[in-house]
């Protein structure tokens, strides 16, 4: 089994872009503390998964840093008159579609 060393800020970026909570991540994947921690890596299933779960691309996992995900179009949607901060990874992928298609 190949285990994949992921960085634990990609990690904790990944968990908060799915909008999941940590405790139901934690079912999920009962050593993703271990992983976070550095004290256990994953394995390229697990880390699969992972990415499936949390609504990430595992190349996205890969990486040093995260990525900073930005809407490429304007954003006009707000709650309680505040802008909203982060997009969903399903906006996003919503969108992406919407431009490839208009290309």
């Amino acid at each position: 089994m190949a285990r994949v060393d992921v960085r634990p800020e990609v990690l904790t970026w990944a968990v908060a872009r799915s909008g999941l909570s940590d405790a139901t991540l934690a079912k999920r994947f009962p050593k993703l503390g271990q992983w976070i921690e550095r004290s256990a890596t994953p394995t390229l299933r697990q880390l699969e998964r992972f990415a499936t779960a949390t609504f990430t691309s595992v190349g996205y996992l890969l990486l040093d840093a995260p990525p900073a995900e930005s809407l490429p179009i304007p954003d006009f949607r707000t709650v309680a008159d505040r802008q909203i901060s982060r997009p969903s990874p399903h906006l996003l992928d919503t969108v992406y579609l919407c431009q490839q298609r208009q290309d």
